[in-house]
């Protein structure tokens, strides 16, 4: 969980140049009924109106895109931090007026009419979608040399419309704009509907056409209801009529996202799939969507070869068991087959992007249009019965390391920089509009599905359904503070992808999954099944997400009388996560009822570090320049210094212009007036304007008085806390004289507990330095006994060890038990019994036969007095006899140093194995 170590900064606070990013040019808010013709209170009732994300705020490295009375204002925030640091150490200060502040953004003039809803930045930087309810537009940035130039006239930006005869106002409204993370240098688009229409779009700036038609173009709906390539599943045409249908109520997308963003690190076929919700809670899938030309990332080629000839090899060897998979897995093959079969293009060089520089054209078989995934059974049990689902997001699963070397021909032609880290699983994160985060668990994946060539001739037994295991549900809101539009909204981390933001109206929360990612992990990855149920309880049980609360709303202190609830708690922009060397660990967002910014800065998790100093343009997505260090001696050490708190910000009450003088110049009418500059008379008109002067003074005098009455109370609370933290401070000063002086007043005392604490905090380091080294050589030697688990071939191994132990060796006295081998040689000839002697009988027998000759040799010598003889009574010589002895010795030695042999072995075994 990210440290915060302070909010919003001074230098994005009023009066810097910085908070002038965010505020708006216009008059700010009017007080008193008569204001219903303001234009602010008509822009008030547009935002009622719509129902969607806001993401008006988009960042390219340190600079930031933001909307502002429509209007795209560009900055730097780096310059910007930079510049006011500069004015506070030559002791200047920016007041309301001052010639500075305009230097602090520029503004991007691009023809569109229609309010923006959502901005995003191409994944090189280069490119801009501005999406409105029902239109969407790219415009080219300019470099950030051009941020430099020191004038100040709006840049007009070059802007093309995208689908100017599909995306309309007479056709369904736009849900999400996503660039593709395999798009040839970051250039292709694609569009979802709330009418379930996705749009890919390949976008070339030297080819105007490229902006006006999609490249493919996919009706969900008809998708879902297609049986074949051959069905039509192309969005109807513009002047076609859509009549009424029970699916397409229940397709009505709520968002969309892809399930990869392109890193290596990832499953092959995350990058490749785009997940999208509808509104009541269901979720498909779409895998592969690709563009005719595509860039794979470096071990996705080998991760997919490896899966599709695992496939194709075991519907060529069991096609039965298989069943309906046979056709999936032969597609699969043909699709890799005819990628491998390409020879590659290579892409210009970009320095905004990195990744693979190899251009592949999409595989022509099985066909473009893959089969739609879903809707996904969602094991919730009680735990969900309906959702009404504003955004989704979703984890990739790790990739496979083992699979993709099996697949591989040379282990040096994959790129693997380290062990992947993560879940084998990917994770489903579903945000409801009552601000509820639900975590399912994938186990089983998505893989590339397409359509049959061909309808088939009787309809296909139903497949199994796709379950999605439900691990928790978070609660973000209160039931009190859900306004009718709230739309929620998640954002990515730049450190981990097991690590989320969600913002809504009422704060921005961080959600990190870590805590129990390895858990699950090794558990999965464990082939022991018992009691692999109650595990799997445990730890759905104790998941222990974590969820901290980073910015929260005050609604309450910017919200003026006689304003209505619903505009008072609009939903928030989503906000934006960036790291940069300047503004390190930063959040920002801003809320639609109020221009100030709202920021956060957090602790650079310490796993982390920088391979590099300078970021690309691609880290929206990817920070490929961090890693972990785990070996970092010279970390801080954690030490909270203070606590951070988010500092005081003066209502806009106070910075409001009054409306009075508005409702004397327009709401008054021409012959009326004139008498503003009369002398007072009593009259029916003038008691009327006094009355509507007073009642516009009163709501305005009464915010006034409110606001200030909040800072009052701020300050006797901050003098309270103040009078607290000097108590506590006076108690530890007295602890410490105390424990420095012993409890004397002589100065030799002092200087003797002076010594004594010194020599006593030197007993502690080193006693400190002893328990770590002795926690290093326990851990050393722990790894050494690690006991890995033991694998088929070594327990066939030990069980013909044991076999040989019960023929070899002799059984002890309470376990022997000679009566099997004598029945089994029962009714049987000498041949069949000795057949059945175990090798322990036969080696005593032997020992037996040798001890007689022995004894019979000595008995021998002995009797001849040591006199020689020739032969004797046998008619058998010395010499032979002494050879035959000698022979027998030998045998019997080697025997028994067999069976030591044997039995060390078996000692060891024994040993290894406890």
């Amino acid at each position: 969980m990210p440290k915060i170590l302070s909010y919003t900064p001074s230098w994005m606070s009023r009066p810097s140049s910085g908070f002038d990013i965010f505020s708006s040019s216009k008059q700010q808010a009017s007080f008193g009924p008569q204001d219903g013709g303001h234009p602010r209170a008509r822009s008030s009732d547009k935002e009622q109106e719509y129902l969607g994300p806001r993401r008006t705020i988009a960042h390219r490295g340190s600079e930031i895109f933001v909307v502002v009375d429509n209007h795209i204002r560009w900055a730097d925030l780096s310059i910007v931090k930079y510049d006011w640091e500069s004015l506070q150490r030559k002791g200047k200060r920016l007041e309301g007026d001052d010639t500075l502040t305009g230097q602090s953004y520029k503004l991007l003039k691009a023809p569109i009419s229609e309010q923006i809803r959502q901005l995003s930045i191409s994944p090189n930087g280069q490119l801009l979608a501005i999406a409105t309810s029902h239109t969407v537009h790219i415009a080219i940035l300019p470099d950030s040399t051009k941020f430099e130039e020191s004038t100040q006239s709006p840049i007009k930006l070059q802007t093309h419309t995208v689908g100017p005869t599909t995306h309309v106002l007479s056709q369904s409204p736009i849900v999400s704009t996503l660039w593709h993370p395999l798009g040839v240098n970051g250039t292709c688009l694609v569009t979802v509907t709330t009418e379930a229409v996705v749009r890919l779009w390949e976008l070339n700036r030297s080819n105007r056409w490229s902006f006006d038609s999609p490249t493919l173009a996919i009706d969900l709906t008809k998708l879902d209801a297609a049986t074949s390539q051959e069905d039509d599943v192309s969005p109807s045409g513009m002047h076609s009529g859509r009549g009424f249908s029970a699916d397409g109520v229940d397709m009505e997308i709520a968002s969309a996202c892809f399930g990869g963003t392109g890193s290596p690190d990832e499953s092959a076929w995350s990058a490749t799939t785009i997940w999208v919700t509808t509104t009541d809670g269901d979720v498909y899938a779409l895998c592969p969507l690709l563009p005719s030309k595509w860039q794979p990332t470096s071990t996705q080629l080998p991760s997919l070869s490896s899966i599709a000839i695992a496939g194709a090899t075991i519907a060529s060897q069991d096609a039965d068991f298989l069943g309906d998979d046979v056709p999936l897995n032969t597609d699969q093959y043909d699709f890799v087959s005819e990628i491998d079969a390409q020879d590659p293009l290579l892409a210009p060089r970009d320095d905004h992007v990195t990744g693979n520089d190899a251009i592949y054209n999409r595989p022509k078989r099985p066909g473009p249009i893959p089969k739609l995934q879903g809707p996904f059974q969602l094991a919730a049990g009680s735990l969900v019965d309906y959702l009404d689902v504003s955004d989704i997001h979703v984890i990739a699963s790790k990739l496979d390391t083992e699979e993709m070397l099996l697949g591989a021909d040379d282990e040096s032609e994959v790129d693997l920089q380290e062990e992947t880290i993560g879940l084998s699983a990917a994770v489903v994160c579903l945000m409801t509009t009552d601000g509820r985060v639900h975590l399912f668990l994938d186990l089983e994946g998505v893989q590339g599905q397409w359509l049959p060539a061909k309808a088939p001739e009787r309809p296909s037994s139903a497949s199994a359904s796709h379950e999605m295991i439900l691990v928790e549900a978070l609660d973000t809101l209160d039931a009190e503070a859900i306004s009718e539009n709230e739309w929620p909204t998640f954002s990515r981390d730049p450190f981990s992808r097991y690590s989320f933001y969600t913002t809504h109206s009422q704060g921005v929360y961080f959600f990190s999954l870590d805590p129990w990612i390895k858990r699950l992990e090794d558990e999965l990855q464990n082939s022991t099944t018992a009691g692999a149920n109650f595990r799997l309880n445990m730890l759905r049980e104790s998941s222990g997400t974590l969820r901290e609360c980073i910015v929260r709303f005050d609604q309450d202190r910017f919200t003026t009388n006689h304003i209505s609830s619903s505009s008072s708690s609009a939903s928030a922009n989503a906000c934006i996560v960036l790291h940069d060397s300047d503004l390190g660990y930063f959040l920002l967002t801003s809320t639609n009822n109020d221009t100030h910014p709202r920021a956060a800065t957090l602790d650079i998790p310490k796993s982390f570090t920088f391979k590099q100093e300078s970021l690309s343009y691609d880290d929206d997505f990817e920070y490929s320049n961090l890693y972990p260090d785990s070996n970092d001696s010279t970390a801080d050490l954690g030490l909270t210094t203070h606590i951070a708190r988010s500092a005081y910000e003066p209502p806009p009450t106070f910075w409001n212009q009054s409306s009075l003088l508005q409702l004397t110049s327009q709401s008054l009418p021409a012959h009326r007036r004139r008498t503003l500059r009369e002398e007072v008379r009593l009259s029916t008109a003038t008691l009327e304007l006094m009355t509507s002067a007073h009642r516009l003074l009163s709501n305005e005098t009464h915010a006034i008085k409110t606001a200030a009455a909040d800072l009052f109370n701020r300050c006797e609370r901050m003098m309270q806390e103040l009078r607290t933290q000097i108590e506590r401070v006076r108690e530890v000063n007295g602890r410490a004289e105390q424990l420095v002086l012993g409890g004397g007043d002589d100065d030799t005392e002092g200087e003797n507990a002076s010594e004594r604490l010194g020599s006593r905090a030197q007993k502690c380091l080193e006693k400190q330095e002893r328990l770590t080294e002795r926690i290093e050589r326990l851990r050393r030697r722990a790894v050494k006994l690690e006991i890995r688990e033991v694998g088929d071939k070594e327990r066939e191994f030990y069980k013909e060890l044991v076999s040989l132990e019960e023929v070899v060796c002799k059984p002890n006295e309470e376990d022997n038990d000679d009566d099997s081998f004598s029945d089994d040689a029962e009714g049987r000839g000498d041949g069949s019994k000795r057949a059945v002697e175990p090798h322990w009988q036969r080696y005593e027998e032997l020992r037996h036969m040798a001890a007689e000759l022995v004894e019979r040799a000595k008995q021998v010598k002995g009797e001849g007095g040591g006199k020689k003889r020739a032969e004797d009574g046998y008619g058998i010589s010395n010499d032979m006899r002494r050879k035959k002895v000698q022979q027998v010795m030998a045998l019997l030695e080697r025997e028994e140093a067999l069976v030591d042999g044997v039995m060390m072995r078996l000692a060891r075994l024994s040993v290894g194995q406890m």
